[in-house]
C-alpha cells in the first residue's frame, strides 16, 4: 500500500489552518499550523479533528501571534472538551525573542500556576497547563535558523522539517512591538480577544485588472515584525516537498532557499508552496517566485478585511511563477474568482482550483508517495 502525505486548508476565514498527514492509511501520522480564528475551532476544526479520527499529532506549529493564525488555537486549548495529545509544540513567546530558554516545570510542581502567570500571555499559559515539550527540538529556546544548517533541519521519522523563517534579526525586531501585536491578538493577561479591524491604508481596494502593468509593480516589502517572525518551513517526506511560509518577509526567504542551493538557472523543486501573507503584495516577490519550481501554489484566504489575495501579488504569480502549475483557493469570493479566465490561463499557462460544492473554506491536496 502506497504512502499518501496530504496538506489541507482548513477554513480559517482570513487566516491559516493547515493540516498535514503523512504515512501509511489507517496509521497516518498528523502536524497541524495554526487554527485561524475561534469560528474556525469552533465551527470547522473541532468537527474535522473528530470526524478523521485524530487523537494525536506530531507537532502543533503556532507560527507567530497574529490573530488570525493564533486566535482558534488559543480556543482549541481552552476547550474542556478538547482531547488531543500533543508531542511537540513550536511557539515562539516573549522569552525567546530575547534569546532566552523556557524549561517547563514537572508537571505537578506547585510552582506550575506561577510560572504560567509570569509568562505574561494567554497562549504561553494554556502551553504550560499541557505540559507539552515545548521548542524541545531547540532546547527550549526559540525556534528560529542556525548559523549551522544542519541544525536547522528536523527530522521526524522520514518526515524532515528545514526551517526557512525566522532568524534572530527577525525575531528581535518584535521585541519593541510584543506587546501591541499580542493585545491585537488577544494575549493580555486576563485579556478577551478582541476583533481586530486593520487601518483603511492596510486595505487594497479592489479594481480592474491589467497583469503585465500590476506584475511590473515595484515590489516593496512586508513591514510587519510579527509576520517578519513567522515560523516557516520546508516539509519533505519521501521526495515530495510542501512549502509552508506563513506570514514571513519574501527578503529572508528568498535568503534561506539560496542557501538550500536554489537559483533562477536552478529552482527548488516542490509539489505546494502555501504562499506567504495570503497573497500579500507585500511578501510575494518575482525574486520569491523565481527560485521556486511549483506544482500547486496555494491561498488561504477569504478576502476579509484585507481582500486577500490582492490583485498585484497575484499578477506577479502568475507573470513570474512556474508555467502550468494550479492555483488553489480555499475559498471562493470576488476577490479570486475572476482568476479562472480561460484567455489568461492560455496566455499565461496556468489554472485555478476551487473548493466544490458546500465545502468553502476546504481544500486538499493528496500524493501518492513513490515506493
Amino acid at each position: 500500500m502506497p504512502d499518501r502525505f496530504s496538506l489541507s486548508m482548513l477554513p480559517a476565514r482570513e487566516g491559516d489552518c493547515l493540516h498535514i498527514a503523512y504515512g501509511q492509511a489507517g496509521s497516518l501520522k498528523h502536524i497541524l499550523v495554526d487554527a485561524g480564528r475561534q469560528w474556525t475551532w469552533k465551527h470547522a476544526l473541532k468537527a474535522y479533528l473528530s470526524e478523521n479520527a485524530i487523537t494525536e499529532l506530531e507537532l502543533l506549529v503556532v507560527t507567530h501571534v497574529d490573530r488570525d493564525h493564533i486566535d482558534g488555537m488559543m480556543a482549541m486549548l481552552g476547550d474542556p472538551d478538547f482531547d488531543l495529545e500533543v508531542k511537540n509544540i513550536w511557539f515562539n513567546t516573549w522569552a525567546h525573542l530575547r534569546g532566552e530558554a523556557i524549561v517547563l516545570p514537572v508537571h505537578d510542581d506547585p510552582d506550575t500556576e506561577a510560572f504560567g502567570a509570569k509568562m505574561g500571555e494567554q497562549l504561553s499559559t494554556l502551553i504550560i497547563g499541557k505540559n507539552w515539550p515545548w521548542n524541545s527540538q531547540f532546547s527550549g529556546k526559540a525556534v528560529e535558523i542556525s548559523d549551522d544548517p544542519e541544525a536547522s533541519t528536523i527530522c521526524f521519522d522520514e518526515l524532515c522539517i528545514r526551517l526557512l523563517s525566522p532568524d534572530r534579526s527577525k525575531l528581535t525586531g518584535l521585541i519593541p512591538g510584543w506587546k501591541k501585536e499580542c493585545e491585537k491578538a488577544g494575549l493580555t493577561p486576563g485579556g478577551s480577544v478582541k476583533d481586530y479591524v486593520p487601518d483603511d491604508d492596510e486595505i487594497e481596494e479592489f479594481g480592474s485588472v491589467d497583469i503585465d502593468a500590476l506584475a511590473a509593480e515595484p515590489f516593496r516589502e512586508d513591514h510587519s515584525k510579527a509576520n517578519g517572525s513567522s515560523i516557516a518551513f520546508l516539509l519533505e517526506y519521501k521526495g515530495i516537498r510542501f512549502l509552508l511560509s506563513a506570514d514571513a518577509h519574501a527578503d529572508l526567504l528568498v535568503k534561506s532557499l539560496e542557501i538550500l542551493g536554489a537559483s533562477t538557472a536552478k529552482p527548488l523543486h516542490v509539489h505546494a508552496f502555501k504562499l506567504p501573507h495570503h497573497g500579500s503584495k507585500y511578501n510575494i516577490s518575482s525574486e520569491l517566485l523565481g527560485l521556486i519550481q511549483c506544482e500547486n501554489y496555494l491561498v488561504s484566504s477569504n478576502g476579509n478585511y484585507f481582500k486577500h489575495p490582492e490583485d498585484v501579488a497575484m499578477a506577479r504569480l502568475i507573470k513570474h511563477g512556474t508555467r502550468g502549475s494550479v492555483i488553489n483557493f480555499n475559498y471562493k469570493t470576488d476577490y479570486n474568482d475572476f482568476w479562472k479566465n480561460d484567455r489568461w490561463e492560455s496566455q499565461y499557462h496556468y489554472s485555478t482550483n476551487y473548493p466544490v460544492n458546500d465545502k468553502d473554506g476546504f481544500l486538499t491536496l493528496s500524493f501518492e508517495v513513490p515506493d
